[in-house]
């Protein structure tokens, strides 16, 4: 069974004090803090991406490649598949190449940034898990997605 929490206030305390009591609970999983600061920041509420604290402008197409990259990380995106989920395209006629442009776009608009991208010749695309990047949420949403039930 699959429970779904969305805490949805102006009041950031009392997001904060009932994420605590779920916390406590063993309802929600701790969440460790990190000290070192992200390159890049990915905020996919505003489809807004800074590199540095700077905004950084990118395409819809560069935005969802990104994203998508970011979000599943530690493990190699064939172009295929990347052709697929982000661009939607299912057929065997469309050049895998278009991956490659996109992702040479996003590496000279995230500067010196670009290594969060790794490039697994041959195959595809990679985004570990320890590159300097965060994925952020709406600050006053806090959501307890796909977290399983006794």
């Amino acid at each position: 069974m699959r429970v779904s929490i969305t805490i949805d206030t102006e009041d950031e305390d009392t997001a904060l004090r009932l994420l605590g009591a779920l916390r406590d609970s063993g309802l929600a999983p701790a969440v460790e803090a990190t000290v070192e600061e992200a390159d890049v920041l990915i905020l996919p509420d505003t489809r807004q991406v800074l590199v540095h604290a700077e905004p950084v402008e990118l395409t819809r197409l560069e935005f969802e490649l990104l994203l998508h990259l970011c979000s599943h990380t530690d493990r190699v995106h064939r172009r295929r598949e990347l052709l697929s989920t982000v661009w939607g395209v299912n057929d065997d006629y469309s050049g895998a190449r278009t991956v490659d442009v996109h992702v040479r776009r996003v590496r000279q608009k995230l500067g010196d940034a670009a290594d969060v991208i790794q490039t697994v010749r041959g195959v595809g695309y990679l985004v570990a898990s320890s590159a300097r990047f965060r994925v952020e949420g709406a600050p006053n949403v806090v959501r307890l997605a796909d977290r399983r039930a006794g």
